[in-house]
């Protein structure tokens, strides 16, 4: 039993018939069964005004003992206001497979930070309810969640595509924008292999929880693989340098043993260019770390086919090929 919960914006009453096709792929593709919380379907201004609520469902789905898995139904900008309301103790006592981006950056880190293994994947309107145009991305989630191995190595994607049409017109359910030949992964720097616990998410929504109780204490970032994405806003190069040199000003690029890049979405060839540019400036000049493998151009984030990355769990970054290889069982 799969549970779908709304932590951030309600998508699901927005545009029900992307939603309703999200289902469809859990039900005919991946044979799962749902169970919609209370507020999944709640509209927008009811959520945004009771972050509360939106908590409820996820303590819920964990208190649930038929309930396995839970999958965000979509991204926003304001699921930080939930943690507050989490019972921490009753998700923890019942850890499950809790999926999503973007927005739900949020509670996979939270939760990762409290020892629970979350996953940066698709979220259902947003990567599922698009899957059959993928038919790698369902064997990838097969492999992932349903079929879990001691060790995975992630694969390029071949082809990718920025966004979907828009879902306001009629005929866009389960559509993607034109896809593009990807040129594959990028090594900026390193020359060995490294390891480290994966931790991560949208670089935009971790500044929202900079400062709070929520946010890594010191010396969390010995030894992590830092994964990052920007956001269907586009962040400029710029902004996301100002961002990077923030986390070597706290000491994580002085502690960690790789940096991966999400490919960003809406970025020119020269915004890619730039961007790789300011990565290197702070990483190897700014704060020393010439040693540390970047790779970029990867395949999770705001952009389709997305990998499915489990923070908590050890992988190794080789620049050299490059690769990314996850060194424990997804799930139990």
């Amino acid at each position: 039993m799969v549970a779908v919960v709304s932590p951030s914006w309600g998508g699901p009453q927005a545009f029900p018939s992307i939603y309703e096709e999200g289902l469809r792929v859990l039900w005919d593709d991946l044979g799962l069964e749902v169970r919609e919380m209370a507020y999944t379907k709640a509209p927008q201004t009811y959520l945004r005004r009771h972050p509360q609520m939106r908590a409820e469902d996820i303590n819920n789905a964990f208190l649930d003992p038929e309930v396995e898995a839970i999958i965000a139904s979509v991204g926003g900008d304001d699921s930080v206001r939930t943690l507050p309301f989490l019972d921490l103790k009753a998700i923890l006592d019942r850890p499950k497979v809790l999926m999503g981006f973007s927005d739900t950056t949020t509670l996979l880190s939270y939760l990762s930070l409290r020892g629970m293994v979350t996953y940066h994947g698709p979220a259902l309107m947003a990567g599922i309810a698009q899957l059959r145009s993928y038919p790698d991305q369902l064997a990838h989630l097969r492999s992932m969640l349903f079929e879990p191995s001691e060790r995975y190595e992630y694969l390029p994607a071949r082809l990718f595509n920025e966004g979907y049409p828009d879902w306001s017109v009629e005929g866009t359910v389960g559509k993607v924008r034109r896809r593009k030949r990807s040129h594959g992964w990028k090594a900026l720097q390193g020359e060995r292999a490294v390891r480290g616990r994966l931790f991560g998410g949208c670089i935009e929504v971790l500044e929202m929880m900079k400062g709070t109780r929520f946010w890594p204490r010191p010396g969390f970032w010995k030894g992590r693989v830092l994964f990052l994405e920007t956001s269907e806003m586009s962040a400029s190069p710029d902004t996301v340098k100002f961002m990077l040199r923030n986390y070597g000003m706290m000491g994580a690029l002085g502690d960690i043993s790789a940096l991966l890049i999400g490919r960003p979405r809406g970025y020119s060839r020269d915004q890619r260019t730039e961007l790789e540019k300011n990565m290197v400036e702070i990483v190897a000049e700014e704060f020393g770390r010439p040693d540390m493998p970047i790779i970029t151009n990867m395949d999770f984030g705001h952009t389709d086919p997305q990998m499915v990355l489990p923070l908590g769990l050890e992988a190794e970054v080789d620049p050299r090929r490059p690769s990314l290889t996850l060194l424990e069982r997804p799930v139990a």
